[in-house]
């Protein structure tokens, strides 16, 4: 088949083919000879520098419209989807893993995997530098519009190499789907090193950066200044007027020796974040900390705060207070320097005398043989084509003869593009259909809908065979029950049915239908790439692994205390073995990489700063929202908390960031159990609020303190909510098994029913996975297994533990006027929190204060469930619906254990009363039209022998189980005790007291 945007002409003019016949392809010796280079005979054969320019020419002729090459993913002929088209370079085929001893394919290997692996073949590419992993791709619209354009237009573009795995199906001058954002990133780009060129300064698109032996201080300066002028409140170091830190103590880097001071909280000061290791604590000044000392005076800064020496560790009470000020610490600090190298003995490489690792390169002869590229407009083979030109010869300009590349590309086609285009044309709903422009704007008018959506309504009114009136008071009814608007209806249901496809929420949800992706006018003159760094040669350097990347590996990304460290920090400084990379809460950027700062910003309005664009990469320290290990994209900038959504006014945006925050932290190492809740406070500070209403933490579990928008008191039912939504991240006892458990290790310390009294990854909400048996056959895809990537992400686990929104859903309802009303039913058992010995206790209801309340962490606290429901049993049986596990009394349910439990052992324990599920909380949120009953199963542990409540029963909680009830028995509901009614639960006729 033909592509669109492809030429229907399979040769080419005779002028055209001697112009581009000009290829690298070499045949590959099995004999390694080596030149006086030092370079094999297949390496001395290539071109490189005409392969950069003529790569360089294919994408800026595309960029003005010369001709049609796009980037859009496809699919072969045998299933493999690919991005196509860049230019190709030339096969590597077999020789990387051979020992040639050629430097040139010992700078290759550096940049792909397992190049000794039997059978394995590698490509090398040029790829356009906009195109990299550190831009998002353009994205289009629910219209098939492409997204805001980029104010790139005075930008002059670069190119940059990549060494390619060859995959069958996928065409010489593709690259599997995803290679740019997740495999460049590991292992690097390739550049070409060059000469600034005066008029282009801060206009080249990108320029890589030459790495020596220490770390570029002026840069970092440079990196400063650009957050302090651009930023402004973003970035600037956070110290309210009534916030102050008794007794604070820096190093003064300044003296020597460098002494410890006690000094004004208001004093501009610079932070550490590092793992000690596991050394003894006799060395007060290791490796680390004196490097730092010696980063802080480069950067012209006086005081360091190292928590090992700035905080008397003797001391229980000053440890204890300063625990419960890192918030005010780090955001209060000019920026903290990170340790990602190593540990305390380790040091920071590149600052003093700890040594980098040195950056890939190589240099090699530029060849005689020049192209004639004017770089002014189209070479002679499209000089006669204009933009939309049907006589398109683009293909030979990737370097690949076009009949080949047809033959290579038979039975291929445009496929789904999750990640930048959207579903497919010819998906079997017409979405594209649902969106166009339509008549009717009366109907319009009277339903208050835009005029687009008319068509779609009346098609579905014919269709069921209903007036059109009638099946509108049915749409009106049906976003009601959803909690949403009628003109919201139609790109609900659209992202609904685009979800049921596999595209993320966050993607738009149409291939594109215009091919008009002219980024500049095509009467702009073309600028060659600059020249070389060196005449006469030609010097590739490596971009190197992402520091991201780097950091999402390192030991200091496993522990506990440095997760709220990065989080709460408003600059990050972070050493690498390779490099250093500054992240902020505007920009992130590294040595190796240089780009054009103030052209990548834009501005943040009503706040009136400037950010990085949304189409650049991300950062790594705003907590782990993301369930994918791959990078993230995107920097909106809000005053104080940045996007995390602690500063947001929506209760369920910053319940969405706390969950994330806590589902990254629990996922890293603690060494002392004791920790648990301290190492969590700097965050758990941020989302707690000053007076009695809004959101707060009571042991880690977030609660609303205030009254809901309804007028009812928030405590109980979130508090509720939010003990029987964590679970702990485990695997299903069997395949298709709706048990799931984990080995989670206690700490005896803290509460079972608060995910602090336990060691584990938790996550919320699992009871609707988007991969759940369900939709996996609905989706036909296989069953998932566990496996870890070669960072250690499992991003199979993690889509099979991708959660709905219950959690968050239920704050953000329930806290705004327009929602609660959506809410119709809610239970949550009472509930009361008292310390052991009874000297403290409150009730969990009503409008109870909890400000002066003195929740200390030292104590043992318990949960005392007044008039508990149980489940009467725990007898399933087989569901009529094959993706279900089970159903208990018709209702379907499912069950996540913290500790290793089969089916029978919970039937089992249940029977002897060893074992109970209490209900804690059922009722409806919005989006959600099942109701859910939550349920908390215990363990009994013994009783208390205390005279002051002898023989008081108490448990332990071990996880927890949801019912779900269909939407249909929500109108059999005239109440929250009706609901209760339905459910298989008997009155247990006493107190359950949780330890």
């Amino acid at each position: 088949m033909t592509f669109r945007g492809f030429s229907s002409n399979r040769g080419a003019t005779g002028r055209q083919q001697t112009q581009h016949a000009f290829n690298f392809n070499q045949p590959l010796s099995s004999v390694s000879t080596l030149t006086a280079d030092g370079l094999c005979r297949d390496c001395a054969a290539l071109d490189l520098e005409t392969a950069f320019a003529r790569g360089h020419e294919l994408y800026e002729d595309a960029r003005r419209g010369f001709n049609t090459r796009r980037l859009a993913s496809c699919r072969s002929a045998n299933g493999t989807i690919y991005l196509r088209d860049f230019y190709f370079v030339t096969s590597l085929g077999r020789r990387l893993a051979e020992n040639r001893g050629c430097k040139l394919c010992d700078f290759f290997k550096h940049h792909v995997d397992d190049p000794g692996h039997h059978g394995k073949t590698f490509k090398a590419l040029v790829v356009c530098s906009s195109e990299a992993s550190l831009f998002r791709a353009p994205r289009r619209n629910a219209r098939g519009r492409l997204e805001k354009r980029r104010d790139w237009d005075e930008m002059e573009y670069n190119v940059f190499l990549t060494v390619v795995p060859e995959v069958d199906g996928i065409p010489r001058t593709g690259v599997p789907l995803r290679w740019l954002e997740t495999e460049v990133p590991r292992k690097g780009a390739i550049y070409r090193a060059t000469e600034e060129v005066a008029d282009e300064d801060g206009k080249r698109l990108v320029l890589p950066g030459v790495l020596g032996p220490k770390a570029d201080f002026v840069k970092f300066g440079y990196w400063r200044y650009n957050c302090e002028e651009s930023h402004g409140p973003l970035c600037t170091p956070r110290k309210p007027p009534n916030q102050t830190v008794t007794g604070f103590k820096v190093i003064n880097c300044s003296k020597r020796p460098f002494s410890v001071e006690r000094v004004s909280w208001r004093e501009k000061y610079v932070a550490l974040s590092y793992v000690w290791g596991d050394y003894p604590d006799t060395d007060r000044w290791p490796q680390t900390i004196r490097d730092a000392v010696a980063f802080t005076i480069y950067m012209r800064e006086k005081y360091l705060w190292v928590d090992k020496l700035c905080i008397d560790q003797s001391n229980a009470e000053e440890k204890k207070y300063m625990c419960s000020k890192m918030d005010a610490i780090y955001e209060g600090a000019e920026f903290t320097i990170v340790n990602a190298a190593g540990d305390a003995r380790t040091g920071l490489p590149g600052v003093t005398k700890v040594p980098r690792t040195p950056q890939h390169k190589v240099e090699l002869n530029a060849s005689s043989a020049r192209v004639n590229l004017s770089g002014r407009g189209p070479t002679t083979s499209t000089s006669s084509s204009r933009p939309g030109n049907s006589d398109d010869v683009y293909r030979d300009l990737l370097n690949v003869p076009g009949a080949e590349y047809d033959a290579e590309t038979q039975g291929h086609s445009l496929w789904l593009d999750n990640y930048r285009h959207g579903l497919n044309n010819n998906m079997e709903l017409p979405l594209d259909e649902m969106l166009s422009l339509a008549q009717g704007p009366d109907r319009a008018a009277k339903y208050g809908i835009p005029a687009e959506h008319v068509d779609f309504y009346e098609d579905s009114a014919e269709h069921f065979g209903l007036p059109f009136d009638e099946f509108m008071e049915t749409q009106k009814e049906l976003a009601r029950r959803i909690g949403i608007t009628l003109p919201e209806l139609v790109p609900y249901l659209q992202r609904d049915l685009a979800r049921k496809a596999g595209i993320p929420d966050s993607e738009p949800l149409r291939m594109p239908t215009a091919a008009d992706d002219t980024v500049v006018s095509h009467n702009r003159p073309k600028k060659p790439l600059p020249p070389g760094k060196t005449p006469g040669k030609i010097t590739l350097v490596s971009t190197m692994q992402d520091p991201r990347v780097t950091i999402r590996k390192s030991r200091w990304a496993t522990r506990g205390w440095t997760y709220q460290e990065g989080v709460l920090s408003r600059r990050c400084l972070v050493v690498t073995p390779e490099q250093v990379y500054w992240e902020c809460r505007g920009m992130a950027v590294h040595e190796s990489i240089k780009l054009p700062l103030p052209t990548l910003h834009t501005p943040v309005w009503p706040m009136g700063v400037w950010c990085f664009a949304d189409y650049m990469l991300s950062g790594v320290f705003r907590g782990d929202m993301h369930r994918t290990p791959e990078l993230q994209y995107g920097f909106q900038g809000k005053e104080g908390d940045d996007d995390d959504g602690a500063a947001a006014t929506d209760a369920g945006g910053r319940v969405k960031s706390l969950d994330g925050h806590i589902r990254a932290y629990t996922a890293r190492e603690l060494k002392w159990e004791s920790d648990s809740l301290n190492a969590f406070l700097g965050i758990s500070n941020r989302y707690s609020s000053e007076t009695d209403r809004g959101l707060s933490l009571i042991l880690g579990i977030p609660v609303w303190t205030g009254a809901f928008a309804d007028g009812r008191p928030g405590l109980q039912h979130s508090f509720a909510m939010s003990v029987s939504v964590w679970f702990h991240v485990g695997e299903p006892t069997e395949p298709g098994s709706e048990l799931y458990y984990a080995t989670c290790p206690r700490r005896a310390d803290f509460p079972s029913w608060s995910w602090i009294g336990w060691a584990g990854r938790v996550d919320f909400n699992g009871d609707n996975t988007d991969n759940s048996p369900r939709n996996k056959e609905e989706n036909n895809n296989p069953t998932c297994t566990s496996r870890a990537d070669n960072d250690g992400y499992d991003d199979e686990e993690d889509e099979r533990n991708m959660a709905d929104d219950a959690h968050i859903d239920f704050f953000k309802a329930m806290t705004s006027s327009d929602w609660a009303r959506s809410v119709d039913r809610l239970y949550s058992a009472s509930m009361v929190l008292h310390t052991e010995d009874g000297a403290y206790s409150t009730l969990l209801s009503g409008s109870v204060s909890l400000r002066d309340f003195p929740i200390d962490a030292d104590k043992k606290w318990l949960l005392t469930i007044k008039k508990p429901f149980v489940l009467g049993h725990l007898r399933t049986v087989p569901s009529r619906n094959r993706w279900e596990w089970g159903r208990l009394m018709e209702k379907e349910v499912e069950v996540r254990m913290s500790v290793p439990c089969s089916e029978r052992e919970l039937k089992e324990g249940h029977a002897s009363g060893e074992m109970l599920s209490v209900l804690l909380f059922a009722g409806t949120v919005p989006f959600v039209w099942d109701v859910k009953a939550r349920f908390l199963v215990l363990r009994r542990v013994g009783a208390n022998s205390d005279s002051g409540a002898k023989g008081e029963e108490r448990w332990e909680r071990l996880g927890r189980l949801v019912l779900t009830m269909e939407e249909w028995m929500m109108g059999e509901y005239t109440d929250a005790q009706a609901m209760v009614k339905d459910l298989p639960v008997r009155d247990y006729g006493r107190d359950l007291t949780l330890v």
